[in-house]
């Protein structure tokens, strides 16, 4: 730039020397002071202006250089916070892992001595705490075998308690023992009193007279207890096959607990008849005749009522074991296969069973045959009628 003004400025005064030269060669080679004053003057100016143009581009380069120093600064700031981020990092890192450092050193050492005092604080406790255990136990003990001598004493007390209630109870019984107490409205407020358990405790006594214990379950089964079952079929096995002859009165009796089984229609009643009737059928013991017709009417009720249809073989094999059925029972027992759908059944009770002092019986097993085998009802009508009219 200097140079480029610096030669502006001489083609300049080039420019001014030319129309000079003829002047030269018609004047004087001596000039007066007003001609080079003008001349002075023009370099001054010139001189201003190359000054004027080196102070302006002198505060060009000062621009940039003062531009260049300001970017220099903020790169050198920028760089500073650099480092000064970088050292605050390496600082917070050396700080936290002597941090962690002290950590690990200080909780250390504080569970080596939260291990000890607990240790002792244990140790102190453990030794309380048996001492006071052990104590304790001691006591418990003491309590147990007072608790054992009080369950004795209590276990007495029920003992005697229930023998007095046996004694009270076979004492009622024997204040109504010429009452009949098959039904319970009309037991009386003494009898209405006694205890269940009480009754099958009186039952269970074998050292009582044996009236005494069947009126006990004459009571049970006035209330319809289940917990008669048990006893009654105990009573049936242990006779039935016994030697000793029974008194009207008591056969009356035994053959009134196998009808009540009949009456209860549990299934528990069920199957103790039906095992009743399978020895029965079985064994023949000694008093079958006794208890069988009963037994097979007591249990067809049974199975009638819970609707077992697995009973029909055993009423089936008992038809041929009856001995003189009576027409009531033979009539009942037409109702029984009929709500069990066995005709089979029916037609035996008519060709074997039913006599000509039966004739209701025998129109009753013809009304029901009607319905399940209508051609052997006609063949039978048929063939009877023309007997009687041969007859």
């Amino acid at each position: 730039m200097k140079v480029f003004m610096a030669c502006l400025i001489l083609g300049s005064l080039f420019g001014l020397i030319p129309p000079s030269l003829p002047a030269q060669q018609h004047q004087s080679p001596q000039y007066s002071a007003q001609e080079l004053e003008p001349l002075k003057n023009r370099v001054s100016e010139l001189e201003k202006q190359l000054k004027t143009v080196e102070n302006t581009e002198k505060m060009e380069l000062q621009a940039k250089l003062v531009e260049a120093n300001a970017k220099l600064a903020d790169a050198n700031a920028k760089l500073a916070n650099v480092q000064f981020d970088r050292f605050k990092q390496d600082l917070r890192v050396d700080n936290d892992d002597r941090i962690r450092a002290w950590s690990y050193w200080f909780f250390g050492i504080l569970g080596v001595i939260v291990i000890i005092s607990g240790t002792a604080v244990w140790l102190s406790l453990q030794s309380l705490i048996s001492n006071r255990v052990e104590k304790n136990l001691n006591g418990f003990k003491e309590g147990l075998k007072e608790v054992v001598t009080l369950k004795n004493e209590i276990g007495v007390l029920k003992d005697q308690q229930r023998v007095l209630e046996r004694e009270h109870t076979t004492a009622t019984l024997e204040d109504f023992f010429y009452d009949p107490l098959w039904y319970e409205k009309n037991h009386p407020e003494q009898i209405k009193g006694l205890r269940e358990e009480a009754l099958l405790d009186v039952f269970g006594d074998k050292g009582r007279i044996q009236e005494i214990r069947y009126k006990a379950i004459e009571v049970l089964i006035a209330r319809k207890s289940p917990q008669s079952v048990p006893p009654i079929l105990e009573i049936l096995n242990s006779v039935v096959d016994s030697s000793t002859e029974f008194y009207s009165q008591t056969e009356s009796t035994l053959r009134n607990f196998i009808i009540f089984l009949g009456q209860l229609h549990t299934p528990e009643a069920y199957q103790g008849l039906r095992k009743f009737l399978n020895r029965l059928l079985a064994e023949s013991p000694k008093h079958k005749d006794s208890f069988f017709i009963v037994t097979v009417l007591a249990f067809g009720e049974a199975a009638v009522a819970l609707n077992m249809r697995d009973s029909v073989s055993e009423l089936r094999l008992a038809l041929p074991h009856l001995k003189h059925p009576g027409h009531e029972d033979l009539s009942v027992l037409v109702k029984y296969f009929d709500r069990l759908n066995e005709p089979e059944s029916i037609k035996y009770i008519l060709t074997k069973h039913v006599t000509s002092e039966m004739p209701e019986v025998k129109e009753q097993c013809l009304d029901v045959l009607e319905k399940y085998d209508m051609p052997f009802v006609e063949k039978w009508r048929a063939e009877n009628t023309t007997d009687d009219a041969e007859s």
